[in-house]
C-alpha cells in the first residue's frame, strides 16, 4: 500500500506509485521547459539590434504610459512588456548622442498624461533638437487636445491627419463633489481638516466648491494657463496674446489650424516619413526596438550606479495583495524595505526618489519619510516631481537633499483631513437595528451607526492638529524654514511647481534631468548609471489587474482618474484615520 496523502481539500487516498510518479515528473518537466521558454523570450528581447548608419526614429506618445511598472514574467510571450514613462526619455536621450538617428518622428494621440510630464518631454524634445535633429510631430486626435497640442509645439514641425479632430479650446479642470449622492445614498460624512484650503474631504461631504476651493483654483489654472502660453508662444513664434486669440477663434478643421499657424501641415504619418526618405537612403527604427540599444555603445548612462525609487500612488500602510481598485498603490510597507535596501547597498552610490502621488495615510506617509532619512544618513537622496507630489506626497519629499519639480506639478497641500462615514439614516432605511456596548468615553467613535458626537468631533479635531503640528515641523526642518512660514504657505493649499519655487517649497525646476544634474554635482561625476527595480508581480495582480483596468477605463471613460479618486478617498475616510491627502484635480 502506498503512502496516505490529503489533496487541497483534505481528502484522504492512497498514492498510485508507478503511472502517478511518472505524471508528476512529466507535469514537472513541462513547468521546467515552459520556465526555460518565458526567460529565453526574455532574454531575446534584450539582444542589441542593428541600427542603420542613418535611421529615422519612429515613436508614439499615446494611451495609458505609466511612471513604472513592475515585472511581469510572461512579457514578451503574451504581451509586449510596457513602455515606461522614464523609457520614453531614455529614447529621446539616446536619439541626442546617437549620430546614427538623422531624425524624429513622434506620433500623439490621446494619452494619459499630465501637464508636468508633458512639460519633461517637451524638455527632451529640446534637447533632441539642440544636437541639430529635427524633431517631428504627427497629431492623430478625436477630441480634446490641448495638452497634446502642448507637448506638439516643442517639435520642429508639427502635422495632423485630415480628417484629425483637433479640438485646442483653452484648459480646464473640473472637480467632482459627491455630497448630494452620498446623502440620496442615506449616507452622512463628517469632515474635520486643517485648514481651510484643504479640500480633500469636500469631494465627499459637498456639492459645491467652496470659496478657498475656488481661489485655489483658479490660481492653479492660472499658473498653468500661463505656462501653456508662454511655452506654445515660444516654439510658434508669436506673443502670448496672439496664441490666446488664435485658440479663441472658431477653428475647425486641420486647414484652420494651418492658417493660423499653429501647425505646419495636413498630411499622412507615411506621408511624413516618405519626404524624410527622399532622395536619402535613410532606415526607420521603432521605438521597441531601439529601446534595446545599450546606453553603454552610445557612451551614456555610464557612470557609479544611482537608483531610481519609485512612490507612485495613494499611500497606504499595508500592500492589499490583490490589484486596488481603481489606481495605484504606495504601500510604507513595501516601500520602507525598498529604500533600506538602497540605503544598504554600498554599490548605489545616491537615490533619486520619483513621486507621483496625491499622498494617503499620515502614519504610512511618516514611516516612508523616515526611511528617506536613513537613506540619507549614508547617501544623496533627490526627489523629483512628476505630475502630483502633493500632501502626503510632499511630506514623504520634504526631508530629500533636494527637490525638483515641473513648472506644472501639484504640490503642497500641508494639511490634514479624517473623514467618517455614518450609516444611521441608511440603517434604520433598510430597518437594520443595532446595539453597541463600550467602555470608555470614546470607545464608540468608530460606531457607523451614529454620527460623531460634538465630545467626539472636538478629539477629532484635537487629533488632526497634532499631526499639523508634526507636518509643520517635517517640513520647516526639511526646508530650512520657520514653522510659521510654512504655516503661511500650508493650512492645506495646493500649489504648482512654479509657484512652490517661488515659496521655496523645492529647489529646481525641471524633470528626472534634472535631478541628475544635482547628483553628478553632490557626486562630483560626468555621469551616472541609473538603475531601477522592478517588484515581480503576483500571479493574482497578473491575472486579474488587466482585466479590473479595462473595466474601470470602460465604466468611466474619459473621467477615470476623478472616480478612481473618489473611490480610493472613500476606502481611506470609512475608518475615520488622519490623512495627508489632497483631493484629484484633473487638467485637460
Amino acid at each position: 500500500m502506498g503512502k496516505q496523502w490529503k489533496d487541497s481539500r483534505g481528502i484522504s487516498g492512497f498514492d498510485q506509485s508507478g503511472g502517478e510518479k511518472m505524471k508528476r515528473k512529466g507535469l514537472k518537466f513541462v513547468a521546467i521547459m515552459f520556465f526555460v521558454l518565458v526567460l529565453s523570450l526574455g532574454f531575446a528581447g534584450f539582444k542589441s539590434p542593428k541600427i542603420g548608419a542613418d535611421s529615422i526614429l519612429l515613436m508614439d506618445i499615446s494611451g495609458d504610459i505609466p511612471e513604472m511598472v513592475p515585472y511581469n514574467p510572461f512579457w514578451g510571450l503574451f504581451e509586449p512588456a510596457p513602455i515606461t514613462f522614464l523609457d520614453k526619455l531614455m529614447l529621446l536621450r539616446k536619439a541626442s548622442a546617437d549620430k546614427r538617428i538623422q531624425s524624429v518622428v513622434i506620433t500623439i494621440r490621446d494619452n494619459s498624461l499630465g501637464m508636468a510630464k508633458i512639460q519633461e518631454l517637451r524638455d527632451a524634445i529640446s534637447n533632441v533638437k539642440a544636437s541639430a535633429k529635427p524633431v517631428y510631430c504627427y497629431l492623430e486626435m478625436e477630441g480634446d487636445s490641448d495638452l497634446s497640442y502642448y507637448l506638439a509645439s516643442a517639435c520642429t514641425k508639427i502635422y495632423t491627419a485630415p480628417v484629425s479632430f483637433l479640438s485646442i479650446n483653452g484648459l480646464d479642470s473640473f472637480y467632482y463633489f459627491l455630497g448630494g449622492l452620498f446623502q440620496k445614498a442615506k449616507l452622512s460624512i463628517q469632515v474635520v481638516k486643517i485648514k481651510e484650503y484643504k479640500t480633500a474631504g469636500d469631494m465627499l461631504s459637498r456639492r459645491d466648491m467652496s470659496p478657498e476651493h475656488r481661489e485655489m483654483a483658479e490660481s492653479l489654472l492660472n499658473s498653468l494657463w500661463d505656462q501653456y502660453l508662454s511655452g506654445v508662444s515660444s516654439a510658434r513664434g508669436k506673443s502670448k496674446d496672439e496664441i490666446a486669440k488664435l485658440i479663441d477663434q472658431y477653428l475647425v478643421i486641420p486647414e484652420n489650424y494651418q492658417e493660423a499657424g499653429l501647425i505646419d501641415g495636413v498630411k499622412y504619418l507615411d506621408d511624413i516619413i516618405k519626404e524624410l526618405q527622399a532622395g536619402k537612403n535613410l532606415d526607420v527604427v521603432k521605438e521597441k526596438q531601439y529601446l534595446n540599444v545599450p546606453n553603454e555603445a552610445l557612451g551614456i548612462n555610464m557612470g557609479p550606479k544611482v537608483a531610481v525609487v519609485y512612490g507612485v500612488g495613494s499611500i497606504v500602510n499595508q500592500d492589499p495583495g490583490m490589484p486596488p481598485m481603481m489606481g495605484s498603490i504606495l504601500s510604507a510597507e513595501g516601500m520602507v524595505k525598498e529604500l533600506e535596501a538602497v540605503a544598504k547597498d554600498d554599490s548605489v552610490k545616491a537615490v533619486i526618489f520619483r513621486i507621483d502621488s496625491g499622498g494617503g495615510s499620515a502614519l504610512a506617509s511618516d514611516l516612508i519619510w523616515r526611511a528617506t532619512q536613513r537613506v540619507r544618513e549614508k547617501k544623496p537622496i533627490v526627489v523629483s516631481m512628476s505630475d502630483v507630489a502633493g500632501s502626503g506626497g510632499y511630506y514623504i519629499a520634504c526631508g530629500a537633499d533636494a527637490i525638483v519639480a515641473e513648472p506644472g506639478t501639484f504640490t503642497g497641500s500641508i494639511g490634514v483631513v479624517s473623514a467618517r462615514i455614518g450609516m444611521k439614516e441608511l440603517l434604520g432605511w433598510l430597518q437594520v437595528g443595532t446595539a453597541s456596548l463600550s467602555k470608555g468615553a470614546y470607545a464608540g467613535m468608530d460606531d457607523i451607526s451614529r454620527p460623531w458626537t460634538d465630545a467626539e468631533m472636538a478629539k477629532a479635531d484635537a487629533s488632526i492638529q497634532g499631526m499639523y503640528q508634526v507636518f509643520l515641523d517635517r517640513v520647516s526642518k526639511g526646508r530650512k524654514k520657520s514653522k510659521d512660514e510654512i504655516n503661511r504657505i500650508g493650512r492645506g493649499r495646493v500649489w504648482t511647481g512654479a509657484q512652490a519655487k517661488e515659496l521655496g517649497l523645492v529647489d529646481e525646476l525641471g524633470g528626472i534631468d534634472k535631478a541628475v544634474e544635482i547628483v553628478k554635482a553632490k557626486l562630483n561625476v560626468k555621469d551616472v548609471n541609473l538603475v531601477y527595480k522592478r517588484k515581480p508581480l503576483s500571479l493574482w495582480k497578473i491575472l486579474t489587474g488587466k482585466i479590473e483596468d479595462e473595466m474601470v477605463s470602460m465604466v468611466f471613460g474619459p473621467d477615470v482618474r476623478g472616480m478612481r479618486m473618489a473611490w480610493q478617498m472613500s476606502q481611506l475616510f470609512k475608518d475615520g484615520q488622519s490623512l495627508f491627502m489632497m483631493d484629484e484635480i484633473v487638467v485637460k
